[in-house]
């Protein structure tokens, strides 16, 4: 046996098909075949049957895979540990976040590509629904979410750690009445004219405030950010966002954007962190990545 059989062995459980197995893998059919049967032949079992729904382990394959997924991770920690042993990580991260977020942390990407140049970086900024989906269709490494908003069935396969929690704020423009206030409260907002995130967690938001006060005028949403934090600047509307997700906003930090906090009104804070797909190698340039948007949060604790 060899490590080759174990990498087709897991490319097969993991697909459910010899054919798209070898494909994935640059090796004709025949090859992955053959290595299979002379690898079945030597253990003396069967690891994998065929039937109606493609390749599928046998009862007894499905110990013989759990194994191989064991070695090949152990593989994967031996070249990594190589890699930290000559202080040089390769590989690549792709990371998504919100858009706001992808700005604050600006600073931990642009330092952690200089100390580590031979890592592949690739930043997207979506909204949190999206970046568990690309998790879980693996089109995504890393992602820094929301953690409040989401069904239990669609995180399953995750795996998330909180970073902190944020509060959730009234925006309004300097020279609005409320914005020489200290707090206020969901009363006091009905008659305001609002903008609102075009998100899951921003629409539900805002349906659960109208069912419980009543119906506040929106005069739009949108999922740019900008337009959004402008409109309320220039004293059009208000907006309710999650606090740290303005951290550091140029027009929070010069006065034309005022936060004030919500009283009286519950859900008051959100849940944000990290996720990566459990069951997907995580490998040390993601581990080293992830150390540096650690620090970095750590700085607005």
């Amino acid at each position: 046996m060899n490590i080759e059989q174990f990498e087709y062995i897991a490319a097969i459980a993991k697909t459910g098909s010899i054919s798209i197995a070898a494909e994935q893998l640059h090796v004709s059919q025949a090859g992955v075949s053959k290595s299979l049967s002379k690898l079945e032949d030597e253990l003396g079992i069967k690891i994998f049957k065929r039937s109606r729904l493609g390749t599928e382990p046998t009862d007894r394959g499905k110990v013989i895979i759990e194994k191989v997924n064991e070695i090949l991770a152990r593989i994967e920690e031996i070249k990594e540990e190589s890699q930290i042993q000559s202080a040089l990580i390769e590989g690549e991260v792709r990371f998504s976040a919100g858009p706001n977020i992808v700005t604050i942390l600006s600073k931990s990407i642009i330092s952690f590509k200089k100390d580590h140049p031979n890592v592949r970086l690739a930043i997207t900024a979506k909204n949190s629904e999206a970046i568990v989906q690309d998790l879980k269709e693996n089109r995504t490494d890393l992602g820094l979410i929301y953690f409040d908003n989401h069904k239990q069935e669609d995180v399953k396969d995750l795996t998330m750690t909180k970073l902190l929690d944020s509060r959730i704020v009234v925006y309004v423009g300097k020279r609005s009445p409320l914005a020489s206030k200290i707090s206020v409260t969901p009363q006091e907002l009905l008659a305001q004219t609002f903008v609102n995130a075009d998100n899951n967690y921003s629409n539900w938001y805002i349906r659960d405030f109208m069912d419980k006060y009543g119906p506040v005028n929106i005069i739009f949403t949108s999922n740019n950010v900008d337009i959004l934090k402008r409109t309320i600047a220039e004293g059009v509307a208000i907006g309710i966002f999650i606090e740290f997700s303005m951290k550091n906003d140029p027009l929070v930090a010069n006065g034309d954007i005022v936060a004030i906090p919500l009283v009286n009104h519950e859900p008051h804070t959100i849940s944000l962190g990290w996720a990566r797909l459990t069951n997907k190698h995580f490998s040390i340039a993601q581990k080293e990545f992830l150390k540096y948007l650690i620090r970095e949060y750590n700085n607005f604790k």
